[in-house]
């Protein structure tokens, strides 16, 4: 793999000035884009997660994290200029991967549209997981937003060029490197899931305006969207520190079963709260 090509100590009289403030750019993008994940991550998420639902401090860490997600996914499209130049840059000492699967000088259009379909999707989650509680408030009123059902669309589109693209990756790398039967099944299995839980969301989002009908505990898929959200989050500080492999596989599902494991069982007590509340209430009445 080729390093990244930004500024470094003494570059004070570039050659190619255009293709210089480029590379300034990105790394001013690319500083924000670590950023925003490490506060998403770290911060944004432990705090609505762990903040008394529906408090300032909760809703506060919910935008937080909507807005640290824009910066990610926005700035996420913009490194993909990085593709055209090499796949690794290295920034605080780390190397940080822009495509796993490219090789050499050689271009790779399929990571350079896997990961802006990442992007797309992980934008979306956190972006509907936010409004989900405003689209059930207005199914109520009987309203259904367009933009909705459109943004839904665009989402499983997203899912399955990210999955097609996923899968030939591998397909190509097994032809290189000559993988074990039980890697490449255990790869395709992970995109067929992935696959999956996007079709899944989407039809339960679309469902919503299909059926006119408000969402039932709209704070489980609420809860299901950002902690799905994080899971990502999550792997994509070992995905992007270094080249792919075994290491960075297993640290990658380590790190979205720890987020899973947190966020459900936040998730869950939260659940049983309401719906304790919801009983004690209807027994009050009766």
């Amino acid at each position: 793999m080729l390093t990244g090509r930004f500024f470094e100590v003494g570059d004070w009289y570039p050659t190619n000035t255009r293709k210089n403030m480029i590379d300034a750019l990105l790394f001013f993008v690319l500083q924000l884009h670590i950023l925003a994940g490490v506060m998403a991550a770290f911060v944004a998420f432990p705090i609505a997660a762990f903040a008394k639902k529906q408090s300032k401090l909760h809703r506060f860490g919910g935008r937080l994290f909507v807005i640290c997600f824009a910066i990610i996914c926005c700035g996420g499209f913009l490194l993909e200029f990085e593709n055209l130049q090499s796949s690794v840059v290295h920034i605080y000492g780390v190397d940080w991967a822009v495509s796993p699967f490219t090789k050499g000088e050689q271009m790779d259009y399929l990571a350079i549209i896997n990961t802006a379909m990442v992007n797309t999707m992980a934008f979306y989650l956190a972006i509907s997981g936010w409004r989900i509680w405003k689209r059930s408030t207005l199914a109520k009123r009987n309203i259904f937003p367009l933009k909705d059902t459109l943004l839904a669309l665009l989402y499983l589109l997203a899912g399955i060029i990210f999955s097609v693209t996923l899968w030939v990756a591998f397909d190509r790398k097994n032809e290189v490197e000559h993988l074990s039967h039980l890697e490449m099944e255990l790869a395709h299995a992970i995109i067929l899931a992935a696959a999956s839980y996007v079709a899944f969301d989407a039809f339960r989002d679309l469902q919503i305006n299909f059926t006119k009908r408000s969402p039932k505990k709209w704070w489980m898929i609420h809860a299901r969207k950002m902690i799905t959200a994080e899971m990502g989050l999550a792997a994509a500080f070992p995905y992007r520190c270094g080249e792919f492999n075994e290491v960075s596989s297993l640290l990658m599902i380590a790190s979205m079963v720890a987020a899973l494991a947190i966020g459900g069982f936040v998730a869950q007590r939260y659940n049983r709260e309401t719906t304790a509340k919801a009983i004690l209430s209807e027994n009050i009445e009766r």
